[in-house]
């Protein structure tokens, strides 16, 4: 009898052979266990290749028809996931609405964030031309502002109903489809501040909806909601925000690569926005409509 290890387990066998035999199958089973205890190599260093697109910059913001105050922010993309996005300064930044120039200057506190003054009243239906200037290179955008449809209370994207304690639940869905027109929406309560043009970071307030269709069934559409519970007298803010045919066009994009992006999904892509040159993001051009309601009124 003889006691070998294959994959680690013991296993004894019977047989008779001659001496050269014997010393051919010893071979063959330390071979077998050798193979199937072998260590997996760790990942390649280049599992995590270099970008195949670098960019010159990244351009979020634009123009808004709520406050005076209009914010763009320019930023150097990282390239690596243990970096950040770095400030781009002393950057010439130029919004003309068709009538006059809007120049943006660089705050004084937060780099690479550049504040713009308007009080005239919104050129509608009408292109607004965006001109970076930067290190010797000239960038350019082009967004049309659409007047939003003011906020009507029959097609609020969000349902609410009372519950056993006399207070009103609500569910806000990221996306909904089959709207007469594309819009952003922004809602407000409890905690959640109100919209801020200078903030860059309150897109996981945002939801959409959509004048196209649903992608896919299949895409994980039903999770992506976000949820709350408000006393009946308690004021609930809702921001409307306009979106051009391009801009939303652009979204909608996006979401494909994030938001919808499924097992079947295809390769992803990157998505083109509407700055000239190697520029990431978008330049938008916004009408805003903003109602408050109590949430008993919902």
């Amino acid at each position: 009898m003889v006691l070998v290890f294959i994959h680690g387990l013991p296993i004894a066998l019977k047989f008779n052979m001659n001496r050269v035999g014997y010393i051919w199958f010893f071979i063959m089973m330390l071979i077998a266990a050798i193979q199937g205890g072998c260590k997996k190599s760790s990942l390649d260093d280049n599992f995590f290749m270099a970008p195949g697109k670098q960019y010159d910059m990244a351009v979020e913001g634009g123009f808004n028809t709520l406050t005076v105050n209009q914010f763009i922010r320019l930023t150097k993309p990282s390239l690596n996931p243990g970096s950040v996005p770095s400030p781009i300064s002393k950057a010439s930044v130029v919004v003309n609405d068709g009538r006059v120039d809007i120049i943006y200057r660089e705050s004084a506190t937060i780099p690479g964030l550049y504040t713009g003054t308007f009080r005239g009243d919104p050129n509608y239906n009408n292109a607004y031309k965006l001109t970076i200037k930067y290190e010797n290179k000239t960038y350019t955008a082009i967004d049309t502002l659409r007047q939003v449809v003011n906020i009507v209370d029959d097609f609020l994207p969000l349902s609410t109903h009372i519950n056993e304690d006399q207070k009103v639940d609500g569910s806000i869905p990221k996306h909904t489809f089959g709207y007469l027109n594309s819009n952003k929406w922004y809602i407000s309560y409890g905690d959640i501040p109100f919209w801020n043009a200078s903030q860059f970071d309150q897109s996981k307030y945002y939801s959409y909806t959509h004048f196209l269709g649903s992608p896919n069934s299949l895409y994980p559409l039903n999770n992506l909601k976000r949820s709350f519970t408000l006393g009946p007298e308690e004021f609930i803010y809702i921001f409307k925000i306009s979106l051009s045919t391009k801009y939303s066009q652009y979204l909608y994009s996006v979401f494909m690569e994030t938001d919808w992006n499924g097992l079947f999904s295809s390769v992803p892509v990157n998505v083109e926005g509407n700055v000239s040159g190697n520029v990431q993001g978008f330049f938008s051009v916004v009408d805003v409509d903003l109602r408050r309601y109590r949430a008993k009124e919902l």
